[in-house]
């Protein structure tokens, strides 16, 4: 939730994901409001959990450089933006 991902951040970070746009997760993820089709994500079967997976992380991925270059720039003390 801190990232403050939104569905365009879904939509961004698909195609990096490996998943096809019609498999149910991505779908779920490039809809609003966001937090509530996260919730879907969670809750999907055994078999979707890797698809699930790789469609978050993509979009966290792209939400957490958004935050980055706007809230974090030049004074960022989140320890995981400092990784050597």
């Amino acid at each position: 939730m801190q990232a403050r991902a939104t569905a365009n951040d879904g939509r961004e970070g698909l195609p990096h994901s490996g998943v096809k746009p019609t498999m149910t997760p991505a779908v779920l993820i490039v809809r609003e409001p966001i937090n509530e089709k996260m919730g879907k994500i969670i809750n999907l079967p055994p078999d979707e959990y890797v698809k699930s997976f790789r469609v978050l992380l993509s979009m966290f991925a792209v939400a957490d450089t958004r935050r980055r270059e706007t809230k974090c720039r030049g004074s960022c003390s989140h320890a995981w933006h400092n990784l050597s």
